[in-house]
């Protein structure tokens, strides 16, 4: 993910199209590690969120998928 940019499938509607219900937003970093994902997958995770909000006619993601969601789920402080 590049910051200020939402990158669209070519095979995908435009992002702004409203004729599709179902939005789903991938946030995966380029080299994957588990070890930094508490901090990658939250402000940069909310940072992405809304550029591609802004992108896309003002549309929310219905689904959000990231790496490793599960490691920050037990993490005293995951941020």
């Amino acid at each position: 993910m590049v910051e200020g940019k939402c990158p669209n499938r070519g095979e995908s509607p435009a992002m702004d199209s409203k004729s599709q219900s179902l939005v789903l937003m991938n946030f995966f970093t380029t080299d994957p590690n588990p070890t930094g994902v508490c901090g990658n997958n939250s402000a940069p995770l909310v940072s992405m969120l809304k550029t591609c909000h802004d992108l896309s006619g003002n549309r929310w993601p219905n689904y959000i998928a990231v790496d490793y969601y599960m490691v920050c789920q037990h993490a005293k402080d995951p941020i």
